[in-house]
């Protein structure tokens, strides 16, 4: 079927530049209606192909691409992802093609489908507040080194909660909307598949501390601050760091962690930034769906 309707529009693409060894070998993202795209965009495929390049870049924006003047990597993010900053009203969502990257950036408009379960989930080997907590095997291994070298210097770090999946996330957000006002609840909980816990690479921690009733909560105890100030050594990032909220999406959440790897970790920690300007910086390692 494709092969057919290939053909029927082979003459308009050819004359663009989109040959068939070009849109064969990526049909996935040069899709039926987007051939048609291209066609009425009627930028050649010489001066589409930088944009094109770059990952996240969408079909259907190949024109403003171009017409913007900027840069590729710039104008793929400019043009098709204002929302990656929250502040930013973008009547888009997409969905993340590659759930299992460690650098992806998945909040209100940036999904994973409702079916998604990570591959290498495993039990994290540290204490935990009710139920054993479970990650990626990658993000598990760098908190389970995180707690041996905290308990070392006098620091004993807990899960209080960690994957979920989306129907687990989809009850958590009934919850939460039966109880507050919508807009304040929007807040505080994400859209089911729109979760950073469905992805195996985040974990809300507590400490024994808290457990133990010393402190009310995590925030409060000498536990966070080791971790805030170390979480990058093992991967991780303060994900909803304060004054942060109208970037983020959501409110200060001095628990919730997330894994992005030590190298994305290190950088985002030595210049202040929180993985939205990551990934405004450098953009995405992976492609997206426009729903």
């Amino acid at each position: 079927y494709y092969i057919d309707s290939y053909y029927e529009r082979m003459e308009d693409l050819n004359y663009l530049g989109y040959t068939k060894n070009v849109l064969f070998k990526n049909s996935d993202l040069y899709t039926i209606s987007n051939l048609d795209t291209l066609i009425s965009a009627n930028v050649p495929y010489k001066k589409a192909k930088k944009y094109l390049a770059v990952k996240g870049a969408q079909i259907q924006d190949i024109k403003k691409y171009v017409d913007s003047g900027l840069s590729p990597l710039k104008a793929v993010l400019h043009v098709s992802y204002p929302g990656i900053d929250s502040s930013k009203k973008d009547s888009r969502s997409y969905t993340i093609e590659n759930p299992e990257d460690t650098l992806i950036l998945i909040k209100n408009g940036f999904s994973v489908p409702s079916d998604y379960v990570p591959k290498d989930l495993r039990d994290v080997n540290i204490p935990y507040e009710t139920e054993v907590g479970q990650l990626r095997d990658e993000a598990a291994t760098a908190l389970e080194k995180m707690y041996k070298d905290g308990l070392k210097q006098g620091y004993s770090i807990a899960i209080k909660s960690s994957y979920r999946s989306y129907d687990t996330q989809l009850a958590v957000y009934n919850e939460y909307f039966a109880m507050y006002d919508a807009a304040y609840a929007a807040s505080l909980v994400s859209i089911p598949g729109s979760s950073e816990h469905q992805c195996g690479l985040s974990v809300d921690l507590t400490s024994q501390s808290v457990m133990n009733g010393e402190y009310g909560t995590f925030g409060e105890t000498p536990d966070y601050n080791w971790v805030e100030q170390n979480a990058y050594k093992y991967g991780f990032i303060l994900r909803f760091p304060e004054n942060t909220g109208d970037r983020t999406g959501a409110t200060n959440e001095p628990w919730h962690f997330r894994y992005v790897g030590k190298e994305a970790a290190k950088e985002i920690h030595d210049k202040g930034w929180i993985l939205e300007d990551y990934i405004e910086h450098h953009g995405f390692t992976y492609n997206l769906r426009l729903n």
